[in-house]
């Protein structure tokens, strides 16, 4: 069978399969070759995520109202000035002034004086990507009346996605030993006096913007108003005010996530929405690599496992439950633990190798089912075909072709052994372990309709339990079956007797997988059994008792009552009736009689023979010469038939011997063709006999020569023959006129007597 060796090829493509997709999930988790996808996956996340922002923050915002009412940007340093002393007046916590004032002006010092009055104002600074004396990054600070005067100053700078977006920002940038805090997470410390530093960020100190919702989410109020005394002091009591640009034309607006439909968010918009995330504690790192790729090869793996273990119609269903899992999986890191870790990875592995390994299964399956029916194509076929192969190019038809013909070939096989079956005159059943018929031939059926009437479907345990069994001290049950070659009978309801034979039927590969019963009804069998036993029973009682009786008679009546020679002529006819009964009886036990082997020996099988016939030797005064070459030859068979036996042939040669002649038995082992025999040879110095009467001496009545004072029936070496046939040997016979005869019988030694 070819197919382990396929099976170990597919293993190794499913191995191939699994590191191949490992791989490839791997990189795109450590790449970043996905982002663009994942970030759609993190966008449809904020959109379920938005909420109300901190109440403390509020903006104050230069917008196209402003612009009109005070003039076109940039605005004078005093108006400035005026704005953040506006502000100042309503006690807010702190001031983030999103302006960047790099270039010295008039005004520089009244705006210097203003900031340094209204107190815990923060600035922002510009970083240039390109530093000088290969540095890699160059803070340019606001001018220093106003740097001198701040709180302090930060950074702004925005991390646009592949895509533009906004989605990430960090805290801190770095060069070399110099570090420069970003504005908000500065108004942050300020907010939450005793904090320590940033949250912890992920790689790069980059951390994800968590959005509070779209543009116009936070409370803003325009700088004009401000300007026009228009606020109340108590709405910016204890507030963090962030003042920055929003007029389109002043370009700070950026795409973010929430503003697809309004084209953007302003600067100030977003660095709200930082502060926001800083004050609530709510910003999301992106997991570490490691575990970014642990995410995306559990899935894969537990796809993998499941394509080998499970039914495809099985697998079908994982496919969907583990893309849902992986999605549930990343939002619930995102909205619990505030760790985003992306889900396409994830998400490609499974998909890609779902479809690649489905087909290499389909292509393996396909190969192994080609190739079995190409075999069974080429194989001779038992019945003979009415059509021709069919030949085609195109892979598809020809399998198609093969599969069709392969069916026609097995229907029409199982045609041909239910009408074999049908044909067969006993009852065959063809059963699986549980007893369920699957395959029943005619004459079972019909023993089913008689005897197994009840409902339902038929099993053949149920018309097991209907019959009796005829030994029931032979230890044997009718199910489930003995086992191989154990005979059973067993009487059904209507009187019939079945011979009961069972035999274990193997799948293809050697495992049992039922049996194959058949049911013989052998009543007439038994009835003529029957009838031979009554025979055997007159023949030994009935007919024997008259003729003892006229032995009795005549060797007791008087000369005068019976006269001499009738009287001689009488027993002589009695004691032949006699020999006759004895004869059929020996024979017909011979046949029949039912044993179980012994180990025994040969040589004293013939001694027991000899001693039994002593007395008839001595009468005719032979002289017996016995040549033991082997003093042990184990047979296996009946003692007391084989007995018999030898006691017929030297009864026949003693009867033909002439007085005062010589018997030569020799008893030895012999080589044959089919290995170690054991053979005895039985010589007389007789008459002889003709060739023509040798040819049927161990016939049914058939008599030899006459011998003086034979009294015989001609069964003794009929007898003879049938003993010998039974225990699996032969006997012929050597003889000529006026030379004598000679008998050989030959018999198997047993198992270990041949190995010795």
């Amino acid at each position: 069978m070819r197919f382990p060796g396929r099976l170990h090829r597919l293993t190794a493509e499913w191995w191939l399969v699994a590191i191949v997709s490992s791989a490839l999930v791997i990189f795109l988790a450590q790449s970043r070759a996905t982002e663009r996808m994942d970030d759609l996956a993190y966008d449809a996340l904020l959109h379920l995520k938005t909420h109300e922002p901190d109440p403390r923050i509020l903006l104050v915002t230069i917008d196209n109202r402003s612009l009109q009412a005070v003039g076109r940007w940039p605005w004078p340093r005093e108006i400035h000035a005026e704005l953040i002393e506006h502000i100042a007046e309503g006690a807010p916590s702190a001031i983030a002034y999103d302006v960047l004032f790099l270039e010295p002006a008039p005004g520089d010092a009244r705006l210097g004086q203003a900031i340094g009055r209204a107190g815990p104002v923060f600035l922002p600074l510009l970083l240039e990507q390109t530093g000088t004396a290969g540095s890699p990054l160059e803070a340019i600070q606001p001018v220093p009346p106003l740097r001198e005067t701040a709180s302090g100053t930060g950074h702004v700078n925005l991390i646009p996605d592949r895509d533009g977006k906004i989605r990430r920002v960090r805290l801190t940038e770095r060069d070399g030993a110099a570090e420069w805090p970003h504005l908000m997470d500065l108004v942050r410390r300020h907010a939450q006096v005793g904090a320590e530093g940033a949250p912890a960020a992920g790689r790069d100190g980059i951390i994800l913007l968590p959005f509070a919702g779209p543009s116009g989410h936070f409370p803003t109020i325009g700088a004009d108003a401000v300007l026009r005394g228009e606020l109340p002091a108590e709405l910016l009591r204890d507030r963090i005010v962030i003042v920055g640009a929003t007029a389109p034309g002043l370009g700070d607006r950026h795409p973010v996530p929430l503003s697809d439909r309004d084209g953007g968010m302003s600067g100030v918009e977003i660095q709200a929405n930082l502060l926001d995330g800083l004050l609530r504690g709510d910003l999301a790192d992106e997991a570490v690599p490691w575990f970014r790729a642990l995410f995306a090869l559990a899935p894969l793996w537990l796809l993998l496992l499941a394509l080998r273990k499970l039914r495809p119609r099985t697998t079908l269903v994982v496919l969907p439950a583990l893309i849902l899992l992986i999605l549930a999986l990343s939002a619930a890191a995102f909205h619990w633990l505030r760790i985003w870790i992306p889900p396409v990875p994830a998400l490609i592995g499974p998909v890609l190798v779902y479809p690649l390994w489905g087909w290499r299964r389909l292509v393996g399956v396909s190969g192994y089912m080609v190739s079995e029916l190409e075999r069974l194509r080429a194989e001779p076929d038992i019945l003979p075909s009415v059509t021709n192969p069919t030949v085609t190019t195109d892979p598809v038809t020809r399998e198609a072709i093969l599969l069709g013909e392969a069916v026609s070939k097995l229907r029409a096989m199982r045609r041909f052994v239910s009408d074999s079956m049908d044909q067969l005159p006993d009852a065959v059943f063809v059963v699986d372990k549980e007893g369920a018929i699957t395959l029943a031939n005619r004459c079972a059926q019909e023993l089913l309709e008689t005897i197994h009437r009840t409902g339902g479907e038929p099993r053949l345990p149920d018309l097991l339990d209907r019959l009796e069994p005829m030994f029931d001290g032979s230890g044997l049950s009718l199910w489930p079956p003995p086992g191989a070659g154990k005979r059973q009978e067993a009487v059904a309801p209507d009187g019939r007797i079945f011979d009961i034979l069972s035999s274990e039927h193997h799948d293809e590969s050697g495992r049992p997988a039922g049996w194959i019963v058949r049911m013989s009804d052998i009543s007439p069998i038994r009835i003529a059994q029957r009838q031979r036993d009554d025979m055997l029973h007159y023949l030994t009682h009935d007919m024997r008792s008259p003729q003892a009786s006229i032995l009795a008679l005549t060797s007791s009546a008087e000369p005068e009552n019976i006269a001499p020679a009738l009287a001689e002529r009488i027993e002589r006819y009695a004691h032949r009736t006699l020999a006759l009964a004895d004869g059929i009886v020996h024979l017909a036990r011979a046949e029949t009689l039912s044993y179980e082997p012994l180990l025994l020996n040969l040589v004293d099988v013939v001694d027991d023979a000899i001693d039994e016939l002593w007395p008839q030797i001595r009468e005719k005064n032979l002289e017996v010469e016995v040549n033991r070459v082997d003093e042990e030859l184990l047979l296996s068979g009946e003692p007391s038939l084989l007995t018999r036996a030898f006691i017929n042939l030297f009864d026949n040669a003693t009867k033909h011997s002439p007085h005062g002649g010589r018997l030569a038995c020799t008893v030895r082992r012999r080589d044959s063709g089919e290995g170690p025999v054991a053979e005895c040879l039985i010589r007389d110095e007789g008459g002889g006999m003709a060739p023509e009467m040798v040819a049927t001496l161990f016939e049914r009545f058939r008599r030899g020569p006459a011998a003086a004072g034979s009294r015989g029936a001609g069964l003794g070496l009929a007898i003879v023959q049938t003993v010998i046939a039974r225990h699996g040997g032969t006997i012929r016979c050597e003889s000529s006129l006026g030379e004598g005869t000679t008998f050989t019988v030959t018999l198997p030694l047993a198992a270990g007597e041949e190995a010795g």
